[in-house]
């Protein structure tokens, strides 16, 4: 029993790693020229982070140049970093019902090199079980009222692992 408590510990222990600080002021990513701004509701702040492993371990390291770009949204940072990224209009006017396009996440420095692929999200609606036929129909049109309501968003968090560069 003991083992299994430490074990336990443990784990959870080694997912605790230390946040870097953020100590710049947030970067509002740009829009680009041709992307019709009714699709943008608001904004919604995202942490850029850089991950590495460094003996069997996921530790985050900083200072390292990000570009985010899609074919609405651009930016720069250094890790770790803030950006200001627009959420945009769920709706049936719009193509794919107005979701954006994945988004990149190519971080660089210090011989390290990583890229993500990051997708906006809608809001998830639980979905009733054992409420039968009434129960059913009354998830489905909540869930149609949550999604045409609900701005598309990228996710608070984007963590890019990097590894070094290997040289040929």
């Amino acid at each position: 029993m003991k083992k299994l408590a430490f074990f336990a510990v443990a784990a959870a222990l080694a997912g605790c790693t230390p946040k870097l600080e953020i100590t710049q002021p947030s970067t509002t990513a740009g829009i680009r020229a041709d992307v019709d701004r009714a699709r943008i509701t608001s904004y919604r702040t995202t942490e850029i982070r850089t991950m590495t492993n460094r003996d069997g371990a996921s530790v985050e390291v900083g200072g390292l140049s990000c570009t985010l770009s899609s074919t609405e949204v651009s930016a720069s940072v250094i890790t770790p970093a803030r950006v200001d990224l627009p959420r945009f209009v769920q709706s049936g006017e719009f193509e794919d019902r107005g979701r954006p396009a994945q988004m990149q996440v190519r971080c660089e420095g210090d011989d390290l090199r990583g890229a993500e692929t990051v997708f906006a999200q809608d809001k998830q609606v639980a979905t009733a079980t054992n409420a039968g036929i009434a129960g059913a129909i009354l998830t489905t049109a909540v869930t149609a009222a949550v999604a045409s309501s609900t701005p598309w968003k990228f996710p608070e968090v984007v963590s890019v692992t990097v590894m070094k560069e290997r040289i040929n």
